[in-house]
């Protein structure tokens, strides 16, 4: 589309002005090509008509959409130029109070003459880790990208400051210093980024002063390079300076005062250590009083001076070297009051009792005679002699005003050099960002070499500027394979050549300057003769003859001649400087030695290479003068600035009077053009200035699209498909990768397509309602005729009909019957009243009767009643009573069943002993074995042996005839046994089957058996005792008599006579082993028929009792007890509870018979752990037997054949065990189904019983060996989920507590001291391992907080006490108190807390912002808009995207759920909620107040749709009381803020009233931020924001715009009783714990 056709009616465009530089006017007709006028009307209603050139057609610039205006970024507007960029920057400025803009790669800067509250700590925070055009323009946003580039690039940075005086380049600087030491703290003690930052101070101090233009205007250019290590923290720091304004020490125009320390000196002249100083107020010296006024308004010089000397302390400049700096400086403002008096015409003199004089020389150190010689006489040396000259009274004050200048400059110096070594570093440096703080341009009324040198130094930055930029642009091109055309830019390099080129200005400067008799007009004419009329960016002012004019890329400046020469040779006489060499004071004396150097000249620790060769001076004089100095510097500036990579920072001054907020369009364009600003906009115009990603474009002219358009499934392809259809000019816009690039004006033609669209969609509708409106209206009109004319015609009818006779006879009539109707309704009533009234008389008579006879059979019945109970009563208590006896003699039935188990294990262990000596015997004819071969060796003593052999072998004989009988006393017992066991069982039948078929009979009869029963049991019982008790005397006394026999077969084989007589008692017993082990295996055999009788005899009995039981318990199934039992019975058994108490005694007994049976485990337990010892000692046993066996010969087959068979027999016995084994698993299973047998009946009858178990007193004995894995296993080593999901989750903290309970009842308190130690120790441990593990933190703050509650609820305070129920009070701690340890675990709990919450924050932090502001919860209110250079990347959706607010309720889901299965205390849970909702709604609302993009009315409805979303979440978990709703109250009024209407005084008065929460700064923040997203929606009107502030001006709620998003809630653990009791808590294996016991 031509440029040309976007001049329609109702756009506007901008004309010149010469007040406001450009005015807004709108177009009234449509421009026609060819026109020579534009017809215009102006802003307030004058009409216009604009004169347009038809032949070059120089159409004015036209004005950017209403939503356009007030972009964070310039380069987002579609109209590129002076008067767009001038008017974005107003309104932002004086509108929005926005004092920050992007331009570009530039971040623009106006002085707002007035302390904001965007500089905190909580700022600079939320701008860490942002990217850059997440967020509103801010100087700290430029410091994250350039922090941000140096970690991600390792390339070094390097933030450029400029601006004219006053315009708050010092601020910015120390603003983005102070970001850097905020957000990259040192690792060393040594607080490096606070020395750092000392450092602003004194520089401010010693450099900066009061102009004209500023209050704290720095006077000299200044390079501080931060240095950063491989981690990216501040490690160390290096100043350079640039050009101090040394003049100003002796010379300050109206109005305008010296450096600041002269001032903060004097103010504090009368503290006691400055005495010597000899001082007076700052009026009384000559240096400091010239500018007029000492004092600035709001500034306390005493307080700021307090202030210098901790910075000077700070950086390590101990009181020694302070007051060497403080005499030096008050011996200059003597030296000023120095009095120099003519004498005559060509000389001078000095007073030598001037007291000014005599304290300068005090002070420096000096002899007064020579000072006062040498500020009157020079030396001159010729070519044969040395004269000595004197001064006149101007040469002379020259000469001191020199001297003075000289010792400034020099202590300047000596002061940076000392904070370069406080700064100084000793690691490696990895990386540095810098930090230029430089004059910008300057042109004034009278402009000499400080300017001239000042100007230079920026037209090197804007070609390095230029440089940079076009780069960038290149680059952006060709990252998005956009055709690259090369863009022309105003190259300042002549202007460069022309002052720092060979015989360039400087040049000359310096070569006049070695000429004795220089002077200004030679040098002027030397300028002009190589220049003027050559040299286009040269010339000659016509109203002056000792000035030159020089174009510069910014205005064109004149510059006085006067002075030049003088201020570039920078020249002090060798006469004063001999005098200072001699001086006491070292410092002063070390400023004047032969190897003076200046912090300007230090080489940085980097090797860079410059863009392009600078000028090499071949003259080495020229290096000693100022010019020389500062153009070395440059170079070596921009050489460290090529280098790395550069960001800009524009400051600008909107007024020359200081007012807050005022602005002045001449002089800020004065300074955007002098700055670049216009030149980058230049740049970024003539190709594709307008940007947006293919989301964005999509997002915003959705609405121009088609459906066939959108039927695509490629937004990218969709995009292009409609960029086709709109602008026809193909030249007009470009396709990148991610990138639509667009030409200057498209986007504010597309935005007019789109508007007029919206328009016309709005027109429609506003059609379609209104014709609905009236013809609703209408309708109702019509029914309401319709319904009028019925009236009216019924009305005309009945006139019609009706006349005077008829009406009067009408009017009879209805009299007649009125009367009428009367009288017969009156007797038709009497007649109802008389017939009720007798009906009730006989009904009540009636009734009165059966009452009467009601009582007499009810009191009848209650006499039946009582001897009916009475009898019911007797026979239901017998009946009972003979189902309890049942149930007692089953008990015993199986007790005895018990005993006999028991008695058979026994026989057993005894057969096994026998085995075990036979083993044992057989183990030992393997020693005998060896014996053998000794006994060959000794055949002479043959007989002897043979003798003792048959000895033994007699005594072997009457061993082995014992053993057989009392294996037959054995049998015989086993047998009697059997016999008497048959006979009960017998008995035991006779009866049952008796209680069988009786049932309920004879209970009495029952009862004596029972009882007889009962004896026998007892006497049989007895009887298996005494037999038990001497089966065990007579295995002790054969194991007394083994040991007695094998004593003397040591004995034998200790003498050689033994050894015989032991081989034939071994093969006499070889030959009765066999035997003996053939009866054992009889016995063995009779054993199992005996169990298998008892088996089977139980399974009868079992059976029997089972009948019974079921029976007893289900009373409806018994027949016979049905036929005994009448209905009445039953429920007078029901109603009482009497059955209730059978049932009672019936769990007693199954509980009793339970613990037998447990006790019955534990005897097997015990039996099956001795017999698999004995195994393994048999199977040790065996295996060494086979050893040896092995190595003997054939002749000793018969013993392996034995040992075999032992080893047969003790795999049977494992096979026994295994069986016995599965018979107590039967036994288990049985005890189970009769446990929930009786619970069925328990359960029946609506009541539970409550189960009898062992009791323990809910303690744990830990031994103080064990401690250590007590903690390894229960804490350090724990797992949460595993406890979360299979035990109670606050289980550690009870068994930690019931161990701490048993030391407490010990009486231990050693143990107890060790104990708790270690068991703060280990969640300290276990918390700092896992720092960053929430389910971790959470497990361990709920046993935590449990584990302190049980402190408290069994310390035995009473407070604590009432809360418990006696059994717990009876468990309270009885000797020490824990007061002490229960405030350290407190505090342990709050630290624990703490880094909880600290976790939850660190992971829900990254989806707040795009999850509450960002993400479109409400699909089709899309709040897009086109954003600068300064956007986001290309997958930005994806970026949006990826958080949502679903994302934030299930993390906050997951933390509740996890905080719940932790079983957390509620109290404590709610807190954590409530801090988590203030971090949401913080974050979100400061986000807020720093991105102007997001105050829209559209993002409100957002906001508070997401809020819905949280209040909804806090009702499903039950969480409302938990006040975090409370939490998001500020955001939910600044989103209803963003929502309500802002135009009238109700309007205002209302959001007063509303916004309670939010504070003043806030309310106007959003008001001045709030952007429309159409042109439907008005912008706030400066009016209205200011009537809202004046209105809440009375509150006095602060001026803090961000809220600290850190705070934290103070944390309180209610105390909360556990209801658990102590001694039922069970420890599962899982936790290792086996070593701990139970009391």
């Amino acid at each position: 589309m031509a440029v040309a056709e976007l001049y329609t009616k109702y756009n506007s465009v901008w004309i010149p002005d010469p007040d406001e530089v450009w005015q807004s006017a709108e177009i009234t007709k449509d421009y026609k090509k060819g026109s020579d006028v534009l017809f215009l009307q102006l802003e307030d209603g004058t009409e216009l008509e604009y004169p347009i050139d038809p032949v070059k057609i120089q159409l004015p610039p036209l004005r950017n959409p209403d939503i356009l205006v007030g972009e964070n970024d310039l380069t987002a507007l579609s109209y590129l130029h002076e008067p767009a960029v001038l008017h974005n920057l107003k309104v932002r400025f004086v509108d929005s109070k926005l004092i920050y803009t992007y331009c570009g790669i530039i971040l623009v800067a106006i002085n707002p003459y007035k302390e904001i509250p965007i500089y905190g700590d909580a700022i600079i925070h939320a701008y860490s880790g942002q990217n850059m055009g997440d967020m509103d323009p801010h100087i700290f946003a430029v410091s994250e990208e350039a922090y941000k580039q140096m970690a991600r690039k390792n390339r070094n940075q390097s933030i450029i400051v400029s601006g004219e005086s006053g315009a708050g380049k010092t601020v910015s600087a120390r603003y983005a210093m102070r970001y850097f030491a905020t957000v990259s703290k040192s690792s060393s003690k040594a607080c490096v980024e606070d020395k750092v930052l000392a450092s602003n101070p004194i520089t401010e101090a010693i450099g900066n002063a009061k102009t004209t233009r500023n209050d704290n205007s720095s006077r000299f250019g200044k390079y501080t390079e931060i240095s950063f290590n491989n981690q990216y923290r501040i490690i160390g720091a290096n100043m350079r300076t640039y050009l101090l304004e040394k003049s100003r020490v002796v010379f300050q125009a109206e109005n305008e005062r010296n450096y600041h320390i002269f001032y903060q000196l004097c103010a504090s002249a009368d503290r006691p250590e400055f005495k010597h100083l000899k001082l007076a107020p700052a009026e009384n010296f000559a240096y400091v009083n010239m500018g007029g006024n000492t004092v600035i308004d709001g500034i306390n010089d005493q307080t700021d001076f307090i202030e210098t000397q901790k910075t000077f302390s700070l950086l390590g400049l101990n009181k020694d070297f302070q007051m060497d700096i403080f005499k030096v400086l008050a011996g200059i403002l003597h030296l000023g009051n120095v009095g120099i008096k003519a004498v005559g015409d060509d000389k001078s003199s000095v007073k030598r009792d001037d007291d000014h004089l005599k304290v300068f020389s005090e002070l420096l150190g000096i002899k007064l005679e020579e000072m006062a010689h040498g500020l009157c006489h020079r030396k001159i040396a010729t070519t044969s002699d040395t004269v000595i000259k004197p001064m006149t009274k101007s040469q002379a004050i020259n000469a001191r005003d020199a001297l003075a200048k000289h010792i400034y400059a020099h202590l300047f110096s000596c002061i940076v050099d000392h904070i370069n070594k406080a700064l100084q570093f000793s690691g490696k440096k990895h990386t540095f960002i810098g930090v230029l703080d430089i004059y910008g341009f300057e042109t004034f009324d009278v402009n000499s070499f400080e300017q001239f040198c000042i100007n230079y130094a920026n037209e090197k930055l804007q070609q390095q500027f230029n440089l940079h930029v076009f780069k960038l642009e290149q680059d952006e091109y060709m990252k998005e394979d956009i055709p690259w055309a090369l863009i022309e830019f105003n190259d300042n390099q002549p202007c460069i050549d022309l002052i720092e080129a060979k015989m360039g200005i400087l040049e000359l400067l310096d070569e006049e300057c070695l000429l004795p008799q220089g002077t200004e007009e030679n040098w002027l004419q030397k300028l002009q003769n190589n220049y003027l009329n050559k040299n286009p960016l040269f010339e000659k002012p016509r109203m002056s003859s000792k000035a030159f004019i020089i174009l510069h890329f910014a205005d064109k400046v004149q510059y006085e001649c006067d002075g030049f020469l003088e201020k570039n040779r920078d020249t002090l006489y060798e006469e004063l400087i001999n005098v200072l060499k001699k001086s006491k004071l070292s410092l002063l004396a070390d400023f004047f030695q032969e190897n003076e150097q200046s912090t300007g000249s230090l080489k940085p620790n980097i090797k860079v290479r410059p863009a392009r060769p600078g000028f090499k001076s071949f003259n080495k004089q020229h290096r000693t003068t100022v010019g020389s100095k500062f153009r070395n510097s440059l170079h070596l500036l921009m050489d460290t600035l090529n280098a790395t990579t550069p960001h800009y920072v524009r400051c600008i001054k909107p007024n020359d009077l200081k007012l807050q907020f005022e602005y002045d369009s001449k002089r800020v364009v004065q300074q955007l053009r002098a700055c670049g600003v216009l030149e980058t906009i230049r740049i970024s115009a003539q190709s594709y200035p307008s940007r947006w990603t293919y989301f964005e474009f999509f997002s915003r002219y959705r609405i121009l699209m088609s459906q066939q358009d959108l039927a695509l499934d490629d937004k990218k392809q969709i995009c292009k498909e409609v960029l086709k259809h709109l602008i026809q000019d193909p030249n007009q816009y470009q396709f990148g990768k991610t990138k639509i690039f667009f030409r200057a004006g498209q986007v504010a033609y597309l935005e007019k397509l789109r508007a007029d669209k919206l328009r016309a969609a709005s027109v429609t509708i506003q059609k379609n309602l209104r014709c609905w409106i009236q013809r609703k209206k209408f309708l109702k009109m019509k029914r309401a005729a319709i319904i009028i004319q019925q009236y009216v015609r019924g009305e005309r009818a009945v006139r019609r009909v009706l006349n005077a006779a008829i009406l009067k006879q009408s009017w009879a009539a209805v009299i007649i019957q009125k009367h009428w109707r009367r009288f017969s309704v009156s007797r038709h009533y009497h007649l109802i009243l008389k017939a009720i009234i007798r009906i009730q008389s006989f009904t009540r008579g009636w009734l009165a009767r059966r009452q009467y006879k009601k009582m007499q059979q009810d009191q009848k019945a209650l006499v039946i009643q009582k001897h009916v109970r009475a009898w019911l009563v007797r026979r239901r208590y017998q009946s009972i009573r003979r189902f309890v006896l049942n149930i007692q003699l089953s008990f015993r039935v199986k007790q005895l069943h018990k005993k006999l188990d028991e008695q058979s294990k026994e026989n057993k262990g005894l057969l096994e002993r026998l085995t075990h000596l036979s083993t044992i015997h057989s183990a030992d004819l393997n020693k005998y074995q060896k014996l053998e071969e000794e006994l060959q060796k000794a055949m002479t003593q043959k007989q002897v042996i043979e003798e003792q052999v048959k000895k033994s072998k007699g005594q072997t004989e009457q061993t082995l005839s014992e053993f057989r009988k009392q294996t037959l006393s054995l049998q015989a017992q086993n047998q009697k046994l059997e016999k008497q066991h048959q006979d009960q069982t017998e008995e035991l039948k006779e009866k049952m089957n008796e209680i069988t078929r009786q049932h309920l009979g004879d209970l009495e009869r029952e009862e004596q058996q029972r009882r007889t029963l009962e004896n026998n049991f007892q006497t049989q019982k007895e009887n298996y005792e005494k037999q038990i008790k001497a089966l065990i005397d007579e295995i002790k006394h054969l194991q007394e008599e083994r040991i007695r026999l094998q004593e003397q077969i040591q004995e034998e084989y200790l003498i050689n006579d033994g050894l015989r007589k032991d081989l034939a008692q071994l093969a006499d017993e070889a030959l009765v082993i066999p035997k003996l082990k053939g009866d054992i295996a009889t016995l063995e055999m009779k054993n199992q028929d005996l169990d298998m009788c008892l088996q089977k005899q139980r399974k009868e009995m079992r059976e029997k009792v089972e009948e019974i039981t079921k029976q007893l318990l289900g009373g409806l199934e018994g027949e016979e007890l049905r036929k005994r039992l009448s209905p009445e019975d039953m429920e007078q058994l029901n109603e009482d509870g009497e059955l209730w108490l059978a049932y009672e005694g019936l769990k007693r007994a199954t509980r009793v018979m339970e613990m037998h049976i447990q006790s019955q485990k534990e005897n097997y337990e015990k039996e099956i752990e001795e017999l698999s010892f004995r195994i393994d000692q048999l199977c040790e046993e065996t295996t060494h037997l086979q050893q040896k066996v092995e190595a003997e010969n054939d002749t000793n087959e018969t013993i392996r054949q034995e040992v075999t068979r032992l080893a047969k027999e003790n795999l049977d016995l494992e096979e026994r065990l295994d069986q016995k084994e599965k018979q107590i698993r039967k036994l288990q299973h049985q005890i189970k189904s009769l446990t929930k047998t009786i619970d069925r009946g328990s359960q029946a009858n609506g009541k539970v019983s409550p189960i009898v178990k062992k009791e323990f007193l809910g303690m744990l004995e830990c031994k103080t060996e064990d401690e250590e894995k007590l903690i390894k296993n229960l804490i350090l080593d724990l797992k949460p989920r595993g406890v979360v999901v299979n035990m109670i989750p606050i289980l550690p903290a009870s068994i930690l507590f019931m161990c701490i309970r048993y030391t407490d009842d010990s009486n231990d308190a050693e143990m107890l001291k060790s104990l708790m130690n270690s068991l703060l120790d280990g969640i300290k441990t276990v918390t700092k391992n896992h720092s960053e593990d929430f389910e971790m933190l959470s497990f361990w703050l709920s046993n935590s907080v449990h584990f302190l509650n049980c402190l408290k609820q069994y310390s035995g305070e009473e407070e604590f006490m009432r809360y418990n129920t006696p059994q717990q009070n009876s468990q309270c701690l009885k000797n020490f108190d824990l007061s002490e340890y229960r405030q350290i675990l407190s505090d342990l709990a709050i630290h624990i807390y703490q880094q909880l919450i600290q976790v939850m924050e660190d992971d829900l932090q990254p989806m707040i912002v795009p999850g509450m502001l960002e993400h479109e919860s409400l699909q089709g209110i899309s709040s897009m808009k086109p954003t600068g250079l300064r956007k986001r990347s290309s997958n930005y959706q994806e970026e949006v995207d990826k958080y949502t607010i679903s994302s934030i309720l299930q993390q906050l889901s997951y933390y509740f759920t996890t905080m719940c299965q932790h079983d957390m205390d509620t109290d404590l849970t709610k807190q954590a909620v409530k801090q988590l909702f203030f971090l949401i709604g913080t974050i979100t609302l400061n986000n807020l107040f720093l991105r102007k993009d997001m105050c829209s009315c559209r993002k409100g409805m957002q906001i508070r749709c997401n809020i819905s979303y949280l209040e909804e979440w806090l009702k499903d978990k039950n969480m409302q009381t938990s006040n975090a709703k409370e939490t998001l109250e500020p955001l939910s009024q600044a989103a209803w803020l963003l929502q309500v209407n802002k135009t009238t005084d109700d309007d205002m008065k209302e959001i007063c009233a509303k916004c309670t929460s939010l504070s003043a700064v806030q309310i106007v923040k959003i008001l001045n931020s709030y952007t429309p997203i159409d042109d439907f929606e008005k912008r706030v009107a400066p009016s209205f924001v200011r009537k809202v502030q004046s209105q809440l001006n009375s509150r006095g709620d602060g001026s803090t715009l961000i809220i600290d998003a850190k705070y934290h809630f103070q944390v309180t653990f209610p105390f909360s009783p556990s209801p658990q009791a102590l001694e039922t808590i069970q420890i599962p294996s899982s936790f290792k714990l086996n070593f701990l016991t139970r009391i």
